[in-house]
């Protein structure tokens, strides 16, 4: 369930950067590390 929450975050990003909205970028780039780090502690 969270692999596809990461691969539609990284779509968003991929948008945000094409439309050169500078803040939904900052902000998914922040979403999609933490919500890595939560998945690579989570498997531990």
């Amino acid at each position: 369930m969270d692999v596809p929450k990461i691969e539609k975050s990284y779509e968003l990003l991929r948008r945000a950067e094409r439309e050169h909205d500078i803040e939904a970028g900052a902000t998914l780039r922040w979403a999609i590390f933490n919500l890595e780090n939560y998945l690579i502690t989570k498997g531990k």
